[in-house]
């Protein structure tokens, strides 16, 4: 929770700045160190599971990977003592292509590992933990399997003899519809990060698991730093910012092209003006888009802060926008 001054005000624990806050510091590497391994351990069909001791982390701004990446990755790359090579990655908005995107990321870091000279014996598995707040496998009325483990197997006799790759996957959803409360230790860390069950049941989760009450003391102090929380409202204010204006480019852009395609298939034939308009109205539809995102998106972006009850002066400061123009906003939402 950050207080605002207007009282508290929940904070997004799967956020990029606070994840990696928790997870990707050396000084908190315990933390990292004691989820993979409730990870690990919680499914652990053929008792082969092997804790991890220590990790050294991975720097994935520099990797070929994600060089050229435009939007933020929410992960962390880390290397156990015994070579076995970690990739985390959070994913709030739900991707219709994750699991397509999870297998191209792990295989890229498998196959970054041979260097010029060296044979394949040197190359270590790769453990992708995919963090999501959505559900990745529709699940039947009831289904409360949060967890599920991925691996090469034979079909026949499910001999797990390629072990280069294995895929954990967490939906938080299902984790959430549980009627009994926390259960194993992966299902308390899990509760922690996703907010399951309000502010009063992460207190009772610190009262039985040290790691949770750690993470609440680190949540204390990173609300308390101004440096952290600036950081954290303007990828906030980005994220949004990001997401009204693709909306609205999205919208402008297949309305516009819509007209301008019929009224260009009209006067020159049907097939050849559903291409040019589309054509057309897409380029202009998304650029005007784009402007009246920008503009629209900061106001929403605003607004969205003045309902989490952010001071209004602080509001002031990540979008830019004047104190008159948002005492204006702060009525229309009283309206």
């Amino acid at each position: 929770m950050m207080d605002s001054g207007n009282g508290p005000v929940p904070l997004d624990r799967l956020s990029d700045r606070f994840f990696k806050y928790l997870f990707a510091r050396e000084e908190h590497k315990d933390l990292l160190i004691a989820f993979l391994n409730e990870v690990l351990m919680d499914l652990d069909p053929d008792g082969n599971a092997r804790r991890i001791e220590d990790v050294v982390y991975g720097d994935r701004e520099s990797s070929p990977l994600y060089r050229e990446v435009k939007l933020p990755r929410f992960d962390v790359v880390a290397r156990a003592e015994d070579g076995r090579v970690f990739h985390i990655e959070v994913q709030v908005a739900k991707d219709p292509y994750f699991l397509e995107r999870s297998l191209y990321y792990a295989a890229m870091t498998y196959s970054l590992q041979l260097r010029k000279g060296k044979g394949y014996h040197t190359l270590s598995p790769v453990i992708f933990v995919g963090l999501l707040d959505f559900e990745v496998f529709p699940s039947a009325a009831g289904d409360e399997d949060y967890h599920s483990l991925h691996r090469i197997l034979d079909v026949r006799d499910h001999r797990w003899a390629m072990r280069g790759m294995e895929f954990h996957f967490l939906e938080l959803p299902k984790l959430r519809r549980r009627s009994a409360g926390p259960r194993t230790g992966l299902d308390r860390l899990l509760s922690y990060l996703g907010d399951v069950g309000g502010e009063q049941a992460m207190q009772e989760l610190a009262q039985v698991d040290s790691r949770v009450e750690r993470m609440m003391q680190l949540e204390s102090l990173f609300t308390r730093d101004p440096d952290l929380l600036r950081d954290y409202l303007k990828d906030l204010r980005d994220r949004l910012d990001y997401e009204n204006s693709f909306k609205w480019a999205r919208t402008d852009g297949l309305e516009q092209g819509r007209a301008e395609g019929e009224a260009k298939g009209r006067a020159e034939g049907e097939a050849k003006g559903r291409a040019e308009g589309e054509a057309k109205g897409r380029a202009e539809g998304e650029a005007k888009g784009r402007a009246e995102g920008r503009a629209a998106g900061m106001e929403e972006t605003a607004a969205a802060m003045l309902r989490e009850k952010i001071d209004i002066l602080l509001v002031s400061k990540v979008t830019g926008l004047s104190l008159d123009r948002l005492k204006a906003l702060q009525t229309q939402e009283d309206s």
